[in-house]
């Protein structure tokens, strides 16, 4: 018989339909990719061919593979549903950060449950971490081949390989993606400049990043004021940022790399203590025993608990804006509209505020300080600049500095 297995299949109907197959990927070190949580996760929306592309596999032998396990068991019906068109099940794939991932999930859960009630629709979608390295969609991205490979919907947080030229220039600046707010943002946001002037980008909410001082380790030392403040050779090991010895958050080195270059890299980098989860950070601030300085969300600063010798600090430039961004198809945003229009509305606006992630929503109040504002990298800057390329210069010069600080 001829197999129906193909490479524009995905792994989670791959593996429905063909379940004698998995035993090829176990064999062939790639069971990650099929385990259970993989499936759920990322299988509705990943590629056969994406993912053996991105595991340096050669896609036609590694077929040949499946069809050989194939003919050893009679298969399932293998599924039908490869093209995009108006009538392919939507798929939405939202990779959220800390903070949000629960609240989001729930209120997703309970509207596309109603929408599928009412309309009998089917919707693939999964909310998985932003942390997730084990399951995430990220290692893929600069593997996918044709847009037809991409979800329909896709969410997700901070600076990621979505942004980079490699994405950009292949599916973004082809017109491909097609921002669906369809309301002015509030004066937050457009102070700000966070709407996207091209209109292929829809910034739901941004997740800012504040500073919070140990006020005892501070010590005498003036707290800081703005983000360059940070460089100041009087906080020398004295930071802790989000991290770890092999990886620190982009969303608060790109900003200080565009607009004081790899010498901001370098003080910044002596000036660093240690890097942590932000979970982390809000058992150590406040202690006194650590680090002088945190950078984290808004979120987790406020998680610390109330009697701890500590200051919030929102820079006067503005709290660093780390977006959560929608994707949406361009020639499915007609039929998709009923799913966008809550993904961008006030209800789901409502719940990002309420999670302490200001939305640009201008029907709902945002929970700031007085006269807070944002700090964006900018438009400009992101499409003239490859921010793939610009994060491994910064890690070029900003790692190695931190891991023999950190180790001496």
């Amino acid at each position: 018989m001829t197999s129906k297995i193909q490479l524009d299949m995905r792994l989670s109907r791959l593996i429905e339909a063909f379940p004698q197959t998995r035993a090829v990927f176990a064999a062939h070190g790639l069971g990650n990719l099929v385990d259970e949580e993989a499936l759920a996760a990322i299988g509705p929306f990943l590629t056969l061919e994406t993912a053996l592309l991105s595991h340096g596999v050669a896609p036609d032998h590694f077929l040949t593979l499946l069809e050989e396990a194939n003919r050893t068991e009679t298969p399932l019906d293998a599924p039908s549903r490869l093209e995009v068109d108006d009538t392919t099940p939507v798929n939405l794939l939202a990779l959220m950060t800390c903070g949000l991932k629960v609240p989001f999930a729930r209120a997703l859960a309970a509207f596309i449950n109603d929408l599928q009630h009412q309309q009998g629709e089917k919707i693939d979608y999964s909310v998985v971490s932003n942390l997730n390295h084990e399951h995430s969609y990220y290692p893929y991205v600069n593997h996918v081949k044709t847009v037809a490979d991409l979800p329909d919907i896709i969410v997700s947080a901070d600076f990621n390989a979505f942004f980079y030229h490699n994405f950009y220039q292949r599916f973004i600046a082809p017109g491909h993606f097609v921002d669906v707010m369809d309301k002015p943002p509030n004066r937050l946001f457009s102070d700000a400049g966070i709407a996207d002037p091209e209109h292929q980008y829809t910034i739901l909410c941004v997740n800012p990043l504040i500073i919070v001082a140990d006020l005892a380790v501070v010590g005498d030392r003036p707290l800081p004021r703005r983000w360059a403040d940070l460089l100041d050779p009087i906080w020398q090991r004295s930071i802790t940022l989000r991290g770890n010895e092999n990886f620190f958050c982009h969303a608060v080195l790109l900003p200080l790399y565009k607009e004081h270059g790899s010498a901001a890299m370098q003080a910044l980098a002596h000036n660093v203590l240690d890097g942590r989860h932000p979970a982390q950070m809000v058992k150590s601030a406040g202690s006194g025993r650590s680090a002088a300085l945190y950078v984290m969300p808004d979120f987790f600063a406020h998680k610390i608990p109330e009697g701890k010798a500590i200051q919030r600090i929102w820079p006067e430039d503005g709290a660093l804006a780390s977006p959560v961004t929608l994707l949406v198809k361009k020639e499915r945003a007609a039929a998709l509209k009923p799913i966008t229009d809550y993904l961008t509305g006030e209800e789901l606006a409502r719940v990002f505020v309420d999670a302490l992630f200001p939305s640009p929503h201008p029907d709902v109040q945002n929970r700031l300080p007085a006269d807070a504002g944002l700090k964006w990298i900018g438009w400009d800057y992101i499409r003239a600049n490859d921010l793939e390329q610009a994060n491994a210069a910064i890690d070029a010069v900003f790692l190695p500095i931190v891991r023999e600080t950190m180790h001496a």
